[in-house]
């Protein structure tokens, strides 16, 4: 059996029972080391199951006759003992299971992929030119982003970069230096972005920068081939640069010194998948496992990402000078005096167009179709919120009754917190029309459609109207000469927790592609946001939703938790975390939201500290396996969200019983 005759794996399975570690006996001549793919006999059929191995060792602490592993998959260790310790720290933050996170993180084996790798020949590494750092900054700031075990949120310059033949974010010009700079210094890259879009810029400017032969791409677009191409490079000792969307986070490279997480507070950092990471968390953790720098990087810092800075934990990096665009508040109609000036745009904005026209494409950023209005104060203009749990307010319909969409309390005596206004209107309309209306009002001007439909990255430099959804921009070559930002109000006032910080992440971004001296059109909104984000104070927007989230009770302050179930199993579940049997630690530190009930279904929001957190997961976890062990067909029953912000707003949207 050799020196090490037990292996201990880890079944690659998606059941909750089975999310632990089973020891198994090494056939003789079979050469099993800690990481590599095998199958392994489970169950009383003895049916075969994929599984990782998770350690190598003499004996077993099972008293019985251990049975042997039945195949090695693979002798590639695709799972690294640092991968490892991540999936176990993030399956433990998200209450869930480590097969699941390294589900994500590994892709599929090709076979004939891994073949190629394994019959390599060896490569000198290609040397690293070191690009020019960017002059912007106050001395040795910019540099001290790569510096071990340092933590940044990082402020992104406007404007763009130029090149022979396409224009790429400065943003995305400067990542690729810091990138080239830390391999230069022989550290691994990891950089983890929302979508294709910001991928595909990356990796234009990262070429331009590096040898090809360092490069290690991560994309959703790329075949499962191409994929594990990428994964089994950064196996290799020489250390590479990682890059692309969520999955790109867990990329095992060599000696890494560096995590980049751009723009963080996008939706699509958030994993759709079981147990639910942030690519955010993934990059803090592996920063505190390996001690690499870690740098979240974007125009303006989401909450969490500012509430770290509040802490102390993050420290701010900013340009020397700010080169934001000017922007122009123009509420609805009130600037429209002229009878020939489109409905939806102000007298100022469609003058400015024409003339930018003139020059080049200008940019006009719409909201998306598909959402519920919230409710607003009519005097100010204010989200209308919930006097006992700041909720959002809602109704079915124009003459029902107000409720909160969290707690459900009505609010038939309501009043505005801002101005003391008791009276609310709905708020939000469609954008279906806006490129049918724009070709009327600009007949003959080339219209681009930009969405999750039609995709496109890039336009030229050309005279066009760029109608684009919020993240769906693509690049003009040049930069626009002039940007239209519209239904501000509409955008705001969605009945959405993060709506205001998804609405200046996605301004901002906007303000980024603008060519020097362009000037942006802000309509539909006036008041404290358009004024604020006129003038260049979204951070203090910004800080003002943190406090308030913190005199709410409400994420990033707290960390959540959605419990969702049979009813009977929840309500057990909630009342054990948050009743009179709850443990001392816990008793008075959870609090419950809800519940939403469909059918004999219920779903509870559980809000707690982030310093009984591991305890509440824990528990979860736990409820989770014993659901899956007594179900009729061994399935989990319960399922858990952590940090689950999408299910405020489904309660918002619950029309209760």
């Amino acid at each position: 059996m050799g020196e090490h005759p037990v292996a201990r794996v880890l079944p690659e399975s998606r059941l909750p029972q089975l999310d632990r570690i089973f020891d198994y006996s090494i056939p003789e001549g079979m050469e099993v080391a800690p990481g590599v793919r095998v199958r392994v006999p489970m169950g009383r059929g003895g049916r075969l199951q994929a599984g990782i191995v998770i350690d190598v060792v003499e004996k077993s602490s099972f008293d019985g006759k251990l049975t042997p592993i039945d195949t090695l998959v693979s002798p590639v260790p695709v799972v690294t003992p640092e991968l490892q310790r991540l999936a176990d720290a993030v399956a433990k933050r998200q209450a869930g299971g480590v097969a699941d996170i390294l589900r994500l993180a590994v892709p599929p084996r090709a076979v004939r992929v891994e073949k190629a790798w394994l019959n390599r020949e060896s490569v000198e590494p290609a040397e690293v030119e070191l690009p020019e750092a960017p002059s912007g900054y106050d001395e040795g700031h910019w540099l001290g982003l790569i510096e071990q075990g340092t933590r940044h949120w990082w402020q992104l310059p406007y404007g763009l970069h130029h090149t022979a033949d396409h224009s790429v974010p400065n943003g995305h010009w400067e990542i690729a230096q810091l990138a080239a700079h830390a391999l230069a210094a022989g550290s691994g890259v990891v950089i983890c972005v929302p979508d294709w879009r910001d991928h595909q810029l990356l990796d234009g400017a990262l070429r331009e920068l590096v040898d090809e032969s360092v490069l290690a791409p991560f994309v959703a677009t790329e075949t499962p081939s191409e994929r594990y191409r990428s994964y089994l490079r950064t196996l290799e000792h020489t250390p590479s640069i990682a890059y692309g969307a969520r999955h790109a986070i867990y990329a095992p490279v060599s000696k890494l010194g560096l995590v980049i997480v751009l723009s963080d507070g996008d939706d699509l950092h958030r994993e759709p998948l079981a147990p639910y990471p942030h690519s955010r968390d993934v990059a803090l953790i592996r920063g505190e496992h390996t001690g690499a720098a870690v740098v979240f990087a974007s125009h303006v810092p989401s909450l969490p990402v500012l509430r770290l800075m509040k802490m102390g934990y993050l420290t701010a990096c900013r340009p020397r000078h700010d080169r934001r665009p000017r922007v122009i508040p123009t509420a609805l109609g009130r600037l429209a005096e002229d009878p020939q000036t489109p409905g939806r745009l102000p007298s100022v904005a469609y003058r400015a167009i024409v003339d930018a026209l003139t020059a080049g494409p200008v940019l006009v950023q719409v909201f998306h179709a598909g959402y519920s209005p919230g409710l607003t104060c009519r005097s100010c203009g204010e989200r209308a919120r919930c006097l006992e749990c700041g909720g959002p307010l809602k109704t079915s319909h124009q003459a029902g009754p107000v409720s909160c969409g969290w707690c459900g309390h009505l609010a038939a005596l309501w009043s505005c917190s801002e101005c003391g206004g008791s009276e609310h209107r709905p708020s939000g309309h469609g954008v279906g029309r806006t490129t049918q209306e724009l070709g009327k009002a600009f007949p003959g001007v080339p219209i681009v459609r930009a969405d999750g439909e039609s995709r496109t990255a890039s336009v030229p430099g050309r005279p066009a109207l760029v109608v684009a959804t919020r993240g769906a921009e693509p690049v003009a070559a040049g930069g626009y000469h002039a940007a239209l930002l519209l239904d501000g109000e509409a955008m705001l006032q969605r009945a959405s927790l993060d709506a205001l910080e998804d609405t200046l992440q996605g301004w901002e971004w906007a303000l980024s592609l603008l060519a020097p001296g362009a000037v942006v059109y802000l309509t539909d909104l006036e008041g404290k946001v358009a004024q604020s984000f006129a003038s260049g104070g979204v951070e203090v927007l910004l800080e003002r939703e943190l406090q308030q989230r913190g005199e709410l009770r409400m994420p990033p302050t707290i960390r959540l938790a959605s419990v969702t179930g049979p009813r009977a199993e929840v309500e057990a579940v909630v009342s054990s975390l948050t009743g009179p049997g709850s443990s001392g630690a816990l008793k008075g530190q959870i609090d419950a939201l809800g519940p939403i009930r469909t059918d004999s279904h219920a779903t509870f929001l559980l809000r707690m500290s982030y310093r009984v957190a591991p305890e509440v997961g824990a528990t979860l976890r736990a409820a989770v396996v014993r659901s899956a062990t007594a179900g009729p067909r061994r399935n989990a029953r319960l399922k858990v969200v952590m940090d689950d912000v999408d299910a405020l707003d489904a309660m918002a949207d619950d029309p209760g019983e």
